[in-house]
């Protein structure tokens, strides 16, 4: 299994839309009544294998970049991504998310 690592810059983009890229890509706890409710809101990585490295990386599997790739670019994201060969750690942290 290949993969693709895939690295975002939000520093174009402000507060209110950074947060939103950032609550589509990675989900969010929405909180109501004062926080007496708690919901989770998935974002698109919580649909699809991935593994964040750090701030603004993130590897995901081939077939699944271009989603990444599409969100990106509805919020006007500069993005840079490689093609990479997937560790054994990395292809099992991938795998395994899809069960």
């Amino acid at each position: 299994m290949d993969g693709e690592i895939i690295v975002y810059d939000t520093s174009g983009l402000s507060k209110a839309k950074k947060t939103s890229f950032g609550r589509k890509l990675y989900g969010y706890t929405d909180k109501s009544n004062n926080g007496q409710y708690e919901y989770y809101r998935s974002g698109l990585l919580d649909e699809i294998p991935s593994r964040k490295l750090v701030r603004g990386v993130v590897i995901v599997r081939e077939e699944d970049a271009e989603k990444v790739i599409d969100l990106t670019k509805d919020y006007g994201v500069k993005t840079f991504r490689r093609e990479i060969k997937l560790s054994s750690e990395d292809r099992e942290n991938l795998s395994s998310q899809d069960e």
